[in-house]
């Protein structure tokens, strides 16, 4: 009864279906889909549908498992908090692409305080980290709300992946145009 190793998943939160990427990642391993589908929901019942939970799969050689859940990427939470469907592509060498304040970067930090490895990492510390990686996405960090994203919270969040979904589309359809010449 061996551990056999640690495997990384993102599953959306309450919603786990046995979809056929999930079984790409469980079927080697010999883990009944439906049965973790069924203690993934259970466990997370009580998080917003469609949250991308962070799992390690820890499967053992008599196929038995355990499993940790973390809370979602810092992308995650920057992207949807200053409510742009994806980060700059230069970073922050360009204009910036949204603002979010202190306070709620610090909301951030107090979310991600709770996974299992920043347990015990100073709050400042986890800011900083998050500071660094909204930087690197073009995401201006300021004590305010800067004027040009001022109407931003008019913006309901929920079509974040609506626009994520026409960006992806454009860029596809962009790259096809430029390989016909």
């Amino acid at each position: 009864m061996s551990v056999v190793g640690r495997f990384r998943l993102i599953v959306p939160g309450a919603t786990a279906k046995p979809a056929p990427k999930m079984g790409q990642a469980l079927g080697p391993l010999g883990i009944n889909m439906m049965n973790f589908c069924k203690e993934f929901n259970a466990r997370t019942t009580k998080v917003r549908p469609e949250v991308p939970i962070q799992v390690t799969l820890v499967p053992r050689t008599d196929r038995s498992y355990k499993f940790f859940m973390r809370s979602p990427q810092a992308q995650w939470f920057l992207q949807r908090t200053a409510r742009v469907p994806k980060g700059g592509d230069y970073g922050a060498a360009a204009d910036p692409v949204g603002n979010i304040t202190l306070k709620e970067l610090y909301h951030i930090a107090k979310a991600k305080s709770m996974d299992p490895q920043l347990v015990g990492v100073p709050v400042r510390t986890i800011c900083l980290s998050l500071i660094r990686t909204a930087k690197a996405m073009g995401i201006k960090v300021s004590r305010d709300l800067q004027p040009q994203f001022s109407k931003r919270d008019d913006e309901p969040v929920e079509g974040l992946e609506e626009r994520r979904k026409q960006l992806r589309l454009l860029n596809k359809a962009g790259k096809k145009g430029g390989k016909k010449k």
